[in-house]
């Protein structure tokens, strides 16, 4: 016979076996860059070391530019990461939960002509990747990642040139289960509620 505190305990099982994700909103504030505090501008402002204007970030290295309808802008307000005089990083902390997968997405163009690089590291560890790339069309870009208690997004211009990465549309979310996952899930529901029928007979 099986006992109702077999059966509980299965269940959660079950469910923690399909790697399912509570379903989370948006982790990062102001990913599109339209909060911005600071002085009107046209074309383009440059953001120094330490300004709060971009409301959710923080500016690093030498300085990065907001750009808006010029210099491959994608939508509104968009970030050169070689700023004026030189190549900036933007972070942000996100509040993530530790060992829940995360995909990160994010828009690409360039203010160059020669493809710029971005770089993206979490919490300062090797960066994911080393060749995203600017490119006079606007791509979109997308990876997953492991979280820890809390993650710190970072994006990092390469070395200087003639123009910069053009960044924009950043976004963090909880990583949506592949329909297999669902498949299992259905699965161990239906095995717990077979037992549980053998279990009345």
């Amino acid at each position: 016979m099986i006992s109702k505190k077999y059966l509980k305990a299965a269940l959660v099982a079950a469910l923690l076996s399909t790697g399912y994700a509570q379903a989370s909103g948006e982790l990062v504030f102001n990913g599109d860059f339209e909060t911005y505090t600071g002085t009107a501008f046209s074309g383009y402002t440059t953001l120094a070391v330490g300004d709060t204007t971009l409301t959710g970030w923080t500016v690093g290295a030498q300085s990065v530019d907001i750009v808006n309808g010029n210099y491959g802008a994608i939508s509104g307000n968009s970030i050169d990461m070689l700023g004026t005089p030189g190549p900036g990083s933007l972070q942000q902390s996100l509040s993530t939960v530790a060992g829940q997968k995360y995909t990160l997405k994010f828009d690409l163009s360039e203010n160059s002509d020669a493809a710029p690089q971005l770089y993206v590291s979490f919490d300062g560890g090797t960066t994911l990747a080393q060749s995203y790339l600017g490119t006079g069309t606007t791509h979109s870009y997308m990876l997953d990642f492991t979280a820890g208690a809390s993650t710190v997004l970072k994006f990092t211009s390469a070395a200087a040139g003639n123009g910069g990465a053009v960044l924009d549309n950043v976004s963090v979310m909880a990583a949506v289960p592949e329909p297999e996952t669902y498949g299992m899930l259905l699965a161990g529901l239906g095995l717990l509620g077979f037992i549980a029928r053998r279990r009345k007979a």
